[in-house]
């Protein structure tokens, strides 16, 4: 009787945490004849389009660097000889773990060196070396037999080759997951983007919600639905990647 009453108690307690986020998402489209104007409006008005295009065009080079970089990164970390390294990795996990706000300072000041500083790139290139990814390859993949990997080199293969045709088809999981949560991340950026970016033209979509302006609440309502949209999508189609890549998993065979 325990048992069962504590299985109808969680089931409540999830239930109620779903309407909770539902909810509002409910109210907003339920409104039918507000929606509906607020999305003309939006669909319509230039102004609304480029932010929405903003949002994407910082997204995307964010998430094709990490791509790239993260797997190799992580797959050096595991590999790499060095008698520091890992004390270089928990400095990795150090900034990982910094709220965002106390790492502008430095961005900022690196940015400024660069000469990028009021351009998209001071907010793409911290994002595309951001050590999430890497952390969270790493931690799946050092459990992987090395003795595979020490046949393949007496076989001939080189790194770059072990790399691409035995790791890296056993990180597709983990990879699935580190884009899920980088997407979600740097889809809804706001300090970045009002701290670096000046010109309110190049501004993303999420400085928008961000700052309701009056008169505007009927395209607001609209602009949140849709901007949600595509976090939900993702969600929705690599959940399992999603559950596999944070529960760090076993090797594929």
């Amino acid at each position: 009787m325990g048992k069962k009453a504590g299985k109808v108690l969680s089931v409540f307690i999830i239930a109620a945490a779903v309407a909770l986020a539902v909810l509002p998402l409910a109210i907003t489209t339920g409104k039918s004849a507000l929606f509906k104007e607020g999305y003309k409006d939006l669909m319509i008005n230039p102004v609304y389009l480029r932010l929405i295009w903003n949002s994407v065009a910082l997204l995307l080079p964010i998430l094709a660097g990490q791509f790239v970089i993260a797997p190799l990164a992580a797959y050096g970390f595991w590999q790499w000889k060095w008698k520091y390294k890992e004390g270089l990795f928990f400095v990795y996990m150090i900034v990982m773990l910094m709220p965002m706000q106390l790492t502008l300072v430095p961005h900022y000041l690196v940015t400024g060196w660069l000469g990028i500083r009021h351009s998209w790139w001071a907010i793409i290139l911290p994002a595309v070396f951001h050590p999430l990814g890497v952390f969270l390859i790493r931690q799946q993949i050092k459990e992987f037999p090395e003795e595979c990997l020490e046949a393949a080199r007496l076989d001939g293969a080189g790194e770059f080759q072990i790399y691409r045709k035995i790791m890296y088809p056993n990180m597709t999981g983990v990879i699935s997951a580190m884009l899920i949560l980088l997407f979600v991340d740097n889809w809804n950026i706001v300090d970045q983007a009002v701290v670096f970016i000046e010109d309110s033209y190049k501004f993303p979509m999420s400085v928008y919600l961000s700052q309701l302006l009056d008169g505007e609440a009927i395209v607001y309502y609209a602009a949140s639905v849709v901007y949600m949209l595509p976090a939900l999508f993702a969600f929705l189609m690599a959940k399992e990647y999603l559950i596999e890549g944070i529960s760090m998993s076993g090797v594929k065979s």
